[in-house]
């Protein structure tokens, strides 16, 4: 599923909007740290649906020195948005780490020193990951009052796997280290 422009159509659908201003709103939304989204490809999607007819220009704004190029969904980008949508609700989630799961598998490879530190960065990393997403929950709040309860329930339930995570991995680093 292309989820950029299952967003991008979206957000566009919600009004017209400017690059810029999708590429603040993602960031708010700290996308980078649950899809593959990076807030640097909404140029290149907006004008590669442009091309394709899906998104049109329906402005430009003076902010400035700057000219901000406004873009509205089109009706074949409404078509597109529809299908797209459909598709990605047709997917199951994909909620195992099937990476992480295979690394275990050549764990007795690694020397046991440094298999204990790269768990021991992982765990940091994924606090340091939780404390942004709460932030970013802050934030979007901040932003748009109080949340829709869907979008509650999308970050509790980051949450929730981000704290799973962080307990199937301290059992890890028990473990391990016991194992000694």
């Amino acid at each position: 599923m292309p989820v950029v422009r299952l967003v991008i159509l979206g957000l566009l659908n919600q009004r017209p909007m400017s690059g810029y201003e999708i590429q603040q709103l993602l960031q708010v939304s700290r996308i980078d740290q649950w899809s593959d989204i990076l807030p640097g490809s909404i140029y290149h999607a907006l004008k590669k649906m442009a091309a394709e007819g899906l998104v049109a220009l329906a402005g430009t704004e003076q902010t400035g020195m700057r000219t901000k190029a406004i873009f509205e969904i089109t009706d074949a980008g409404r078509a597109e948005y529809r299908r797209v949508l459909r598709e990605a609700w047709s997917q199951v989630p994909r909620s195992l780490p099937g990476d992480f799961y295979l690394l275990l598998s050549f764990a007795h490879d690694m020397p046991r020193a440094d298999l204990l530190a790269a768990l021991r960065e992982l765990i940091a990393r994924l606090e340091e990951r939780l404390a942004q997403w709460e932030e970013g929950r802050a934030a979007k709040a901040a932003a748009v009052g109080d949340l829709p309860p869907p979008i509650r329930a999308a970050f509790d339930n980051g949450r929730e796997h981000m704290e799973a995570d962080l307990r199937f991995l301290r059992r890890l680093l028990e473990e391990f280290a016991e194992s000694e």
